[in-house]
């Protein structure tokens, strides 16, 4: 990016809706099926330019393999190397995320510990599971 960036000029190519390859306007996650509850924030506080379609975890008895999708906008586009620090999370029922291995006795929790964004590289990441009281 040569000089300074100009809100005026990229609101106007918005605006004729020219679209510029080189800045990211939007993120588009996919999240797992089934999920409640997703927040998304920043620094600032909660960013509520953003759309959140939910698939079912189960649809007629069987499980669905389609993501549920989130369309987030940042607060500012984005262009090369500027960092956006945001949090993203969500509630899981875990019947559709755990399972009991019998012969060992133990509990599996599947959970996707990074969500793919194209081209992003995230130099600080920090997952946070919470279960239910009483779980080891």
């Amino acid at each position: 990016m040569k000089g300074h960036f100009s809100r005026v000029d990229y609101q106007q190519l918005a605006y004729f809706g020219k679209t510029t390859p080189h800045i990211l306007h939007s993120l588009r996650l996919e999240l797992p099926p089934g999920i409640d509850n997703v927040y998304y924030y920043d620094l600032i506080g909660n960013v509520s330019t953003s759309r959140f379609n939910n698939a079912p975890a189960v649809l007629k008895g069987q499980p669905v393999m389609k993501p549920s999708i989130l369309e987030a906008k940042p607060r500012y586009p984005l262009l090369g190397g500027w960092n956006y620090t945001f949090t993203l999370g969500w509630d899981a029922d875990l019947a559709y995320a755990g399972a009991y291995n019998k012969s060992s006795g133990e509990y599996m929790v599947e959970v996707p510990v990074m969500i793919a964004i194209p081209g992003a590289v995230v130099d600080n990441l920090e997952v946070k599971i919470v279960l239910p009281e009483g779980a080891t």
